[in-house]
């Protein structure tokens, strides 16, 4: 299963601070992207084509609920009509128990939000919200209570330890996720410069080897650096489900100009 997304976020930036984001460079947030019904149906049509799924992704720090349910509730007859095609939604932090039942309601089918790293790690990379992943965790615990499936993710390349990796294992056994999503990280995204780890096909390929080992039912899809992190090594990897085929900024559409279909013949449709 691939995922296209569908972004909400202008390029104006991200309050959230975190350091490995590129869209944290600034303070200033566009909060007003109008997306029509025209635009997320165009979303859905490549979706379709491509067999993927769905993701929308809102504002990720200070995610309004009310901002996010009127939004669904504006595209309800979208997503009624394209109910053939999993919608996944990353809205940020929830922990409002009677949200997840509302999006549930909705149509939505998943809930996504990224672990990131370890806890040691997380704390230096985002100083302004350090309990943003005790918050991040909770809100994949009450997706899972509502009956959404729970889709997280691992950012690897942040200059992790082994120790670093032992507690990111750790968090993503307690958020008992149907799907991870390796995030390999690239340099040329970070809002401040810190130290990292170089992509590598290496690490990357001995990092899917572990989330496979520890999580052999979940679906573990690719994301992040991966043109740079694995290369040519794609065409060899047959133990993932997918991967991030495309990213819609500013409901402009654009996405990556290469064919999943014929480019990964690996990859498994569900």
């Amino acid at each position: 299963m691939n995922i296209i997304q569908l972004s909400l976020l202008k390029n104006s930036g991200c309050g959230g601070g975190c350091k490995f984001c590129g869209l944290s460079k600034t303070e200033a947030t566009g909060r007003e992207a109008i997306v029509t019904a025209s635009d997320f149906q165009k979303v859905y049509d490549q979706a379709s084509a491509a067999e993927a799924r769905v993701e929308l992704v809102f504002q990720t720090a200070g995610a309004n609920v009310i901002e996010v349910l009127n939004f669904l509730l504006e595209m309800a007859e979208v997503i009624k009509r394209n109910s053939h095609v999993d919608l996944a939604i990353n809205p940020g932090i929830c922990t409002r128990p009677d949200f997840f039942d509302q999006i549930a309601n909705l149509g939505i089918k998943r809930y996504r939000n990224n672990l990131e790293c370890s806890r040691k790690l997380f704390a230096e990379m985002v100083p302004k919200r350090p309990l943003a992943q005790d918050e991040k965790l909770k809100s994949l615990l009450l997706a899972a209570e509502a009956g959404l499936a729970v889709d997280t993710g691992w950012l690897c390349g942040l200059g992790e330890t082994e120790s670093d990796v032992a507690d990111m294992m750790n968090l993503l056994e307690m958020a008992r996720p149907d799907a991870i999503t390796l995030n390999y990280f690239d340099p040329g995204e970070s809002a401040e410069i810190f130290v990292h780890t170089i992509p590598a096909p290496e690490r990357g390929l001995a990092y899917i080897e572990l989330l496979r080992g520890r999580f052999p039912d979940v679906e573990l899809t690719l994301g992040g650096a991966y043109d740079l992190w694995l290369g040519n090594h794609l065409n060899r990897i047959s133990n993932i489900d997918g991967l991030y085929l495309g990213t819609f900024l500013d409901h402009g559409l654009r996405s990556k100009s290469w064919n999943a279909k014929e480019n990964l013949g690996f990859v498994k449709a569900g």
